[in-house]
């Protein structure tokens, strides 16, 4: 899986380059584990020194036979945007591996359903 980081106004640092790693890019890899999978994330800081809940984490997902999905969450730090980010993004994964798998299997016979291979 491809995964592409980038932070706009302001400085990605080492530790929060490998938060967003073990907490964001490890729970999406569960479900986009191929090498044709593409993770998106973008940490903005929208007011600059001025203050405020200003922290952004935009999170795109693209994999294939699956439309994008993406996730904008918004709090008073990096590591909380990117902790409601993960939990929304985990949602609406499952969510489209779900709809997936239930058209795959619709119509057919549950013991043939049962033993038809997922993707």
């Amino acid at each position: 899986m491809k995964v592409l980081m980038r932070g706009v106004h302001l400085t990605l640092t080492d530790s929060l380059r490998d938060y967003a790693r073990e907490h964001l890019v490890r729970h999406v890899e569960r479900y986009a584990d191929d090498e044709a999978s593409e993770v998106d994330i973008s940490l903005v800081d929208i007011n600059g020194p001025k203050g405020g809940v200003d922290k952004e984490c935009r999170v795109t997902v693209r994999m294939p036979n699956f439309a994008s999905i993406h996730v904008t969450e918004t709090a008073e730090t990096l590591l909380q945007a990117i902790d409601a980010a993960r939990d929304r993004l985990e949602r609406s994964l499952k969510r489209a591996v779900d709809k997936r798998r239930d058209v795959h299997t619709d119509g057919l016979p549950e013991d043939v359903a049962a033993n038809a291979p997922t993707y």
